[in-house]
C-alpha cells in the first residue's frame, strides 16, 4: 500500500475516533456542570467533598478533551509530528486523570449516604423557609417515587411543625395518593394534610429510591469514562501509526528532492576532461523515471532496500562524480 493511501485511511479513522472522543468528553463535561451548578437535584443536597472532587475532575477532563481533540485534528491535517506527539502525551495524561476519577467514584460511592441529610430536611420541612428548594426535592421523590418518609411514614413524627402542634396522622401532601390533599382542621398550611395510612403511599422506603437513583447516575458516569478510555486507546494506536506514516512521507519527500538536486546540479569544471565524466549533452531520464530500470515503484520501494541490496546498486566500486 502506498504511503499516501495509508495516510488517508489513518486520517479517516482518526477523525472517527476523535468525533466519538469529543462527544463523550462533552457528555462528561455536561455531567460535571450539572453536579456543580444545578441546585435543584439531590446531588446538590448530598454534596460532599468526594462528590465535589469527582465533579471537579470530570469538569477538567471534559475541557481538556475538547482541546486535545482539536490538537489531534490539527496534527493529522497539517502532518505535524510535533502536534501528534503532544496529542499522544495529552491522551496519556487524560487516561491517568480518568483512572483517578473512577478510583474515587468506586472508593467513595458507599459513603454518599442520603439518610442523615434527608432526615434533617424532614425535621425542618415547613418551618425553615431557607430550605424550600430542598422541600420541593423531597416532595418530588415522595410524589413520583410513591413513598413516604425515609424508612416509613413514621419518620414524619420527628417534624418540628407536627411535634410542636401535637398533630396525629399528619403528613406532607406529597405523601398522599389522593388527588386533593386532605386539609388539617384549624390550619391553613398547604404543605401538610390529615389522613389515615390507607390514604398515603404504600410502605416503600424513599431511601431505596434515592440510593438506586444515585447508583444509576454513578454507573452512567463510570460507563462514559470507560467508553472514553476505550476511545483513547484506539486514538493512541492510530496516532502512533500517523506519526510513523508522516515520518515516512517526510523521508520520501527528502529523497525526491535529493534526486532532483543531483540531476540538475551544475557540472564541475575539474571533471570536464575526465573521460569517465558524463557528457553534458547526454539526455538523462525524467525525475519520476530515474529508477525505472530497477522495476521499483518510485520512490517508496527504493527506501525498502538497503543501499547495498537494491537493483540500482552497481557494486562497492561504484562512485558518483559531482
Amino acid at each position: 500500500m502506498k504511503v499516501d493511501d495509508k495516510f488517508q485511511i489513518l486520517k479517516f479513522f482518526a477523525a472517527v475516533f476523535n468525533s466519538v472522543f469529543l462527544i463523550l468528553g462533552l457528555c462528561i463535561f455536561g455531567c460535571a456542570v450539572w453536579i456543580l451548578f444545578d441546585k435543584d437535584n439531590f446531588i446538590a443536597v448530598l454534596s460532599s467533598v468526594e462528590v465535589k472532587t469527582v465533579a471537579g475532575g470530570l469538569f477538567i477532563i471534559g475541557l481538556v478533551v475538547v482541546g486535545v481533540t482539536i490538537l489531534g485534528c490539527m496534527g493529522a491535517q497539517l502532518e505535524n509530528r510535533c502536534f501528534l506527539l503532544l496529542y499522544m502525551g495529552f491522551l496519556i495524561c487524560i487516561v491517568l486523570g480518568q483512572l483517578f476519577v473512577i478510583f474515587i467514584i468506586l472508593l467513595n460511592h458507599g459513603k454518599v449516604c442520603p439518610g442523615p441529610k434527608v432526615d434533617k430536611i424532614i425535621t425542618e420541612y415547613g418551618t425553615n423557609p431557607d430550605n424550600q428548594r430542598h422541600w420541593k426535592l423531597l416532595d418530588n421523590v415522595q410524589r413520583y417515587g410513591h413513598c413516604c418518609g425515609m424508612q416509613s411514614p413514621n419518620d414524619w413524627q420527628s417534624n418540628m411543625f407536627i411535634k410542636n402542634n401535637s398533630l396525629i396522622e399528619v403528613y406532607p401532601c406529597s405523601c398522599f395518593n389522593t388527588t386533593d390533599c386532605p386539609a388539617i382542621s384549624g390550619f391553613s398550611t398547604l404543605l401538610f394534610g390529615n389522613g389515615s395510612e390507607t390514604q398515603i403511599h404504600p410502605q416503600v422506603q424513599c431511601v431505596d429510591i434515592i440510593t438506586n437513583w444515585l447508583k444509576e447516575n454513578t454507573l452512567t458516569i463510570v460507563g462514559m469514562e470507560v467508553g472514553l478510555l476505550i476511545s483513547q486507546v484506539l486514538q493512541f494506536i492510530v496516532a502512533v501509526y500517523l506519526y510513523q506514516t508522516v515520518g515516512q512521507k517526510v523521508k520520501l519527500r527528502n529523497v525526491s528532492q535529493l534526486i532532483l538536486s543531483e540531476e540538475h546540479c551544475e557540472p564541475n569544471p575539474d571533471y570536464l576532461d575526465d573521460p569517465d565524466y558524463p557528457d553534458q549533452n547526454h539526455t538523462y531520464p525524467e525525475p519520476n523515471q530515474a529508477y525505472a530500470h530497477t522495476n521499483l515503484a518510485y520512490p517508496e520501494e527504493i527506501l525498502a532496500y538497503p543501499d547495498d541490496q537494491h537493483p540500482a546498486y552497481s557494486g562497492p566500486n561504484h562512485s558518483y562524480h559531482h
